[in-house]
């Protein structure tokens, strides 16, 4: 299972993503959740994940969120 770390906030959008072994696989910064959304669903063909938990953190509402992506098409943050 591969975990991504996405930071929210007004002035854009960070992900991190690390493998099983928690190594780093990807760091970028986006300005839309468009763009962070797409990039998103070409990861999973890149580096071919299966599973993914994604903890997804809106700094401006000081908000953590949990999900577990199976495939490409529930990699999508909202």
């Amino acid at each position: 299972m591969n975990f991504a770390l996405i930071l929210k906030s007004t002035t854009g959008t960070e992900l991190t993503l690390y493998d099983d072994s928690l190594l780093l696989l990807e760091s970028e910064s986006f300005e839309d959740l468009n763009s962070l959304n797409f990039h998103l669903q070409t990861l999973a063909k890149k580096h071919n994940i299966k599973k993914t938990l994604m903890i997804i953190h809106d700094a401006d509402k000081n908000h953590v969120d949990l999900e577990l992506a199976g495939d490409e098409n529930s990699l999508f943050v909202s």
